[in-house]
């Protein structure tokens, strides 16, 4: 493991060498955090930015609002569902900045996404804009939509390494035309990991009187965020993820003006009735799962969510530095970590394509034979290791991840 050292000073851009004395990783913020979540103790978890990890408490909590429903079901679901949605809705319109009746309940990002997308008329002629960083899911639900109305999808490149944000910004304002209906774009984006300047992008679409749609599904728990005030026509975002909420609890918020005009994927008996009322009931989804959010955001709270964010902050920029040094790589943002988050992309020793056929093929074998779980992620053709970095984790876990991947490199 890389020796912890002086931390470097704090650099401009991409110019500063990536092979700089690395820092040393933040403390735990906790002694017992790994034992509060249920991951298999046997294996190194680096994935928490997929689908997120339940802690036991709030699991606990889960289990018994499903006993609850399943004791009475057709009073609780039929009749009592809203009433029990209520303080689930106040926490977490609280802290997301959000109004209580201005935002509803979804199973992901990706459901938010496509309620947006369904429910506007796009035109012949109209384009849908974004980034070719865009969660593939959001790319093809976008090219969906356009086909089905006439419209033209539109991805921006954004070739890497990245300078820094405003090169997100300037790129992006360089893709508006006369015609670009919609964006949508990544607040943090999925398969690099970076940390978009979504206030300037927002700011820039509002000027040209453009709608955005915000896809914040990494952003509940990994970054402050008040929607209300960001000023994006919508904003969706996944709380199963950073927040540690059970899987299938997302949320969809939509700009006052458009509230109206908005619909659940699935429309079903409260049409019309408004946004909340009609997000609230789509059918039998899981609602015990929406019904403990609240209780996963305060988990965390209890660990103190400025200790929270530091902490994976730093991890994440001291995972960046250490892999560049180990790998012998270039970083692909920042090498002072401005546009990271709680995860960070890193390219991998151009050696390892040699052994394997995918980026898939290599997850597996990482896998298999390390009990290492990370994405590895084929971007512009280079690929790329996203490991996250949540409380739980320690700098060990992810030397095991850079020992192993030195070891394929070097018996290519």
């Amino acid at each position: 493991m890389v020796p912890p050292m002086a931390a470097p000073e704090p650099t401009a851009g991409l110019d500063s060498p990536a092979h700089a004395p690395v820092a040393a990783p933040p403390a735990p913020i906790a002694p017992d955090l790994a034992q509060r979540w249920a991951i298999d103790p046997k294996y190194v978890f680096l994935n928490h930015g997929s689908f997120g990890a339940v802690p036991r408490a709030v699991r606990q909590s889960w289990i018994a609002a499903q006993d609850r429903i399943e004791a009475r079901p057709i009073e609780l679901l039929g009749r009592r569902i809203r009433e029990l949605l209520a303080p689930s809705r106040a926490r977490v319109g609280e802290f997301l900045g959000m109004r209580a009746g201005g935002f509803g309940f979804v199973t992901n990002a990706t459901e938010g996404v496509n309620s947006v997308l369904r429910s506007i008329d796009f035109r012949a002629g109209d384009e849908l804009l974004t980034t070719s960083h865009v969660y593939r899911a959001v790319a093809k639900a976008m090219q969906f939509r356009a086909r089905q109305c006439g419209a033209s999808y539109v991805e921006v490149p954004l070739p890497l390494p990245i300078a820094g944000p405003g090169q997100v910004l300037e790129a992006l304002i360089g893709g508006f035309t006369a015609r670009t209906r919609l964006v949508v774009i990544d607040h943090v984006t999925s398969a690099t990991g970076l940390v978009f300047p979504i206030a300037d992008i927002v700011a820039a679409c509002r000027q040209r009187g453009i709608e955005v749609l915000v896809d914040a599904a990494h952003v509940p728990g990994m970054l402050p965020v008040d929607v209300e005030a960001l000023g994006a026509t919508y904003w969706t975002g996944n709380l199963h993820k950073w927040c540690c909420a059970p899987k299938g609890t997302a949320v969809l918020w939509v700009s006052e003006a458009r509230a109206r005009d908005i619909k659940p994927s699935n429309v079903s008996h409260y049409l019309d009735e408004g946004l909340d009322v009609e997000f609230d009931w789509q059918g039998t989804r899981d609602m015990a799962a929406w019904m403990v959010a609240g209780d996963a955001i305060g988990f965390m709270a209890a660990l103190g969510w400025d200790a929270v964010r530091r902490h994976n902050d730093q991890m994440a920029r001291w995972v960046q530095r250490m892999l560049c040094d180990r790998w012998e790589v270039e970083p692909i943002s920042p090498a002072d970590g401005r546009m990271l988050g709680s995860m960070c992309t890193v390219p991998l020793p151009t050696e390892i394509r040699a052994r394997f056929a995918t980026a898939l093929d290599f997850q597996e074998a990482l896998y298999a034979q390390h009990r290492i779980e990370v994405p590895i992620i084929d971007f512009d053709g280079r690929w790329h290791a996203r490991p996250s970095a949540q409380v739980y984790n320690r700098a060990a876990q992810y030397d095991q991840l850079a020992q192993a991947v030195i070891e394929y490199a070097a018996h290519a």
